[in-house]
């Protein structure tokens, strides 16, 4: 799996197994092994055999048979998200040998076949104190390179390996400043070594000058940049037949099918949660979803069988009462345990109003896989609005979409009992006043329903039964957002939208007070006379208005209009279901990084300048992007930015947000002239503070049974004088694993910086495979313009002998974005600066 630019998800599915089916699951399971592999970057860049540098040809190679091993046995004991972590890390030192090694200047074309190979080792390495390079010619000192510096003022190798070192195909590798040998002794280049290269690099200045990597298609970073193509065509091929190894050695297509989440026998699918609120309000909602049971039933049946084949879905149910501290939860494939488990909620006391919602959300979240669709059935607000930072972390980091399903709002104390609202059980009086939401806590819920992808449906109690249809129709994964909007108060508009010839089902959703509503077709009739089989009304009340679309039946493509009013807050959300699928992926600059680029942790922080890279996969007819937009919370336009096609199907941008809080949405035009419009699912906030891994620390970590193990977090304020509150959550139950964190609140000053001390310690009875993600939040105490970020990090437990060497960095699919993303950048600043001495 080399890259998401030159390989598809697609087309790996066909050369595999001959159908083209499920890709966006591979896809998924690609970015996932590329994240663990770009982790490296910044928490391990000083180890040389992670990267083949500095001559660690042997410890390198050893370190490939340790994680190919660990790969195969993770696999077979079918704990694939350990497995696709370590694969990354495996496929990116793999990789590094072509980048960082002489092998593709001796003229070699193939892969060198002896790496990863327990029974073999690599021979003919130069020796220590034998010269490999000449020195490179530096640029000559001008008004750009005063300006940036080393940026631009930057060597120019070409053929500065010895003749003598190649013609014999002795192996060498360049040497980094500051690297690690595996005793944690620092390695001293010597004079007359190559080095890596590159302007981070301060070892290029010691003879011999210069450098040899080929990690960019930019010579700023690589020195031997005009061989990047010959070495990633090569580690492609490396990579192709090292996981064909380890599928002959798992000899099970089942389970290395699962490891790449595509399934030969069983669709693997995201989950359906109901977060269900049981206090005693929600007495009257809670026997409309008994009586809903059986249509409840048919629809999860229908929606398996529209699904395919031995599909399963993971039904999960989360109920929750005031106080909320019995962390139930049921996860079951079996729809009769579901719908019994349902059956047996009993609605039954409370406190105070508001409600412990968000908890619950978050117990669904981390029971739910990847892109969940998870639904909050309430009548009240969140009581704990304290974990919104955690809540908004755990959206960004799994992509789960969040619907709140609201039948009122109680704006009373409970269990009055001169007001009559609760009987003796605790029961909710039918007759008790319910009234609208109008309150921070109404805000809460749509933002977060706005921030995931979701939505807020204001239903009457009675027609709940109606909601099941729905649910899981949208639940449905293809389905992505063309258009939202939402407002306030009174207001009779008309909103247009544009469906494009990707798209093959409409789901058109509105929800307000006292609402109406017409939708026109592209000749601007009105959609009720169309078929009922092409336009189907789903649900239609005072409050929420639902409909699905046939396009494909009648060629609905081109702009449609939803002519409505509405008394009150009101949303409006329209999804498609569409052969296009769009992933989209930020980037920070980074310094540290020997690419210039890495993966964003946590939140962007204000002023941050970003890079965008969006990937297009699927089978779909000729589209294409051009621009992309920033979303406020009510789905108007802040900000628009163009799109730069890299190739076929990947395109980019270099941007600096200014709204604190966003979604993107990506536009184009597909075959017919359509305009094409994708909204992220998750939205993206802009914070002051700064939490990131400090270095040494890493993302991914392996601990064994016994042992303690450290994580430094580095917290800096970006904003004014702040106190913070430091918070750990992990959402594991009877853990193995254990913590403790060295402080939980700080005050800083602007630009001050705090470092955190996590300690975590796998128990002596720790399984192999076990894991644990932690997510540390940093909220502002004490201002009414609060601000947070999250960093998360992983624990694995292993039980197998530990590998000599721990491997990152990134694979073939992090370096090629990080080239792409590196030649836009270059071309930005240079054009920034031709523009401030033309000025």
């Amino acid at each position: 799996i080399n890259s998401f630019i030159s390989i598809t998800a697609d087309s790996l599915i066909q050369a595999y197994y001959g159908a083209a089916s499920l890709s966006s699951s591979l896809v998924d399971a690609i970015k996932d092994i590329a994240e663990a592999n770009s982790d490296v970057d910044s928490s391990e860049d000083k180890d040389a055999a992670a990267h083949f540098d500095s001559e660690q040809i042997q410890a390198g190679h050893n370190r490939l048979v340790d994680f190919k091993q660990m790969v195969i046995n993770q696999i077979k004991l079918e704990k694939y998200d350990v497995a696709r972590v370590l694969a990354g890390r495996m496929l990116h030192t793999l990789q590094d040998f072509y980048s960082h090694t002489n092998w593709v200047e001796m003229g070699r074309t193939v892969p060198y076949d002896v790496l990863g190979d327990k029974d073999g080792n690599p021979d003919n390495v130069a020796g220590e104190s034998e010269d490999t390079c000449s020195n490179c010619v530096r640029g000559e000192e001008n008004l750009f390179t005063s300006l940036l510096n080393r940026a631009l003022y930057h060597y120019r190798c070409s053929d500065n390996i010895l003749p003598e070192v190649n013609d014999a195909g002795k192996l060498t590798s360049g040497y980094y400043d500051g690297q690690l040998d595996i005793d944690g002794n620092v390695i001293e280049k010597t004079k007359g070594k190559c080095s890596h290269g590159g302007f981070l690099d301060s070892s290029s200045d010691i003879r011999a000058t210069g450098g040899i990597n080929k990690d960019s298609v930019v010579e700023i970073w690589s020195p031997h940049a005009s061989l990047h193509s010959k070495a990633v065509t090569i580690a492609t091929l490396a990579s192709e037949t090292i996981l064909n190894d380890i599928r002959g050695e798992v000899g099970d297509d089942k389970k290395f099918s699962s490891f790449l989440n595509i399934a030969l026998d069983k669709q693997q699918i995201s989950s359906i949660a109901y977060v269900i609120d049981t206090t005693g309000s929600m007495y009257d909602d809670i026997l409309e979803i008994h009586a809903a049971l059986s249509s409840i039933r048919m629809e999860i049946e229908t929606y398996i069988e529209n699904l395919g084949p031995n599909a399963e879905v993971n039904l999960i149910l989360v109920p929750f009462n005031d106080p909320d501290d019995n962390d139930s939860i049921s996860s079951t494939t079996d729809i009769g345990v579901f719908l019994d488990a349902i059956a047996a909620l009993v609605a039954i006391g409370g406190g105070d109003c508001p409600e412990p919602s968000t908890g619950a959300t978050i117990r669904a979240i981390r029971a739910s896989e990847q892109g969940s669709s998870i639904y909050v059935f309430t009548d009240a607000g969140p009581s704990d609005v304290y974990r919104e930072a955690e809540l908004r972390a755990l959206i960004e980091e799994t992509g789960v979409q969040i619907s709140y399903v609201l039948t009122g709002s109680c704006v009373y104390r409970r269990r009055r009992s001169a007001n009559g609202q609760f009987d003796n059980a605790g029961r909710y009086n039918q007759n008790a006043r319910r009234n609208r939401r109008q309150s921070a806590e109404e805000n809460f819920y749509s933002n977060i329903a706005a921030f995931s992808g979701g939505q807020v449906l204001n239903v009457q109690t009675s027609s709940i039964s109606e909601l099941s249809s729905v649910i899981f129709l949208s639940s449905e994964l293809s389905f992505t957002e063309i258009y939202q909007r939402t407002g306030i108060g009174f207001i009779s508009s008309n909103r247009s939208f544009s469906v494009d010839n990707t798209i093959t089902v409409l789901l058109i959703s509105l929800n307000g007070n006292s609402i109406s509503s017409v939708v026109r077709t592209p000749d601007g009739n009105n959609a009720t006379a169309l078929d009922p089989a092409a336009f189907k009304i789903e649900l239609n009340t005072t409050n929420s208005f639902i409909a699905t679309v046939n396009i494909t039946s009648i060629a609905g493509y081109g702009e449609w209009e939803l002519e409505f009013t509405s008394s009150g807050p009101y949303s409006i959300q329209v999804s498609g279901l569409s052969s296009l699928r769009l992933s989209q992926q930020f980037y920070q600059l980074d310094t540290e990084s020997n690419f210039g680029f890495s993966k964003i942790e946590g939140n962007p922080t204000k002023g941050q300048t970003l890079a965008l890279l969006v990937t297009a996969s699927g089978d779909y007819q000729e589209v294409e992007l051009n621009s992309f937009d920033l979303l406020t919370s009510d789905g108007s336009i802040h900000q628009q930015f163009n799109l730069t096609k890299l190739s076929d199907k990947s395109y980019g941008s270099i941007f600096t947000p200014t709204l604190e809080v966003f979604q993107i949405a990506l536009t184009g035009v597909d075959s017919s002239g359509n305009q094409v419009r994708r909204i992220s699912g998750t939205g993206l906030q802009v914070s002051e503070v700064s939490l990131k891994l400090g270095r040494g620390s890493s993302h991914y970590n392996t601990l064994y049974p016994g042992n303690s193990s450290n994580v430094t977090v580095v917290l800096t304020n970006l904003g004014v004088t702040s106190t913070f509150q430091i918070d750990i959550t992990h959402g594991a139950i009877n853990s193995t694993f254990s913590y403790s964190i060295n402080r939980t609140q700080v005050s800083l000053n602007q630009n001050e910086t705090m470092e955190i001390i996590i300690v975590v310690t796998a128990s002596a009875n720790a399984s192999n495979g076990d894991t644990i993600q932690f997510i540390v939040t940093a909220s502002t105490l004490f201002t009414t313009d609060a601000s947070s970020n999250y960093v998360s990090f992983q624990y694995i437990a292993s039980t197998l002998p530990p590998p000599e060497f721990t491997i990152n960095q990134t694979t073939a699919a992090a370096r090629e974005t990080a080239n792409l993303l590196l030649l836009m950048f270059a071309l930005t600043v240079l054009m920034s600066f031709i523009e401030l001495i033309n000025t």
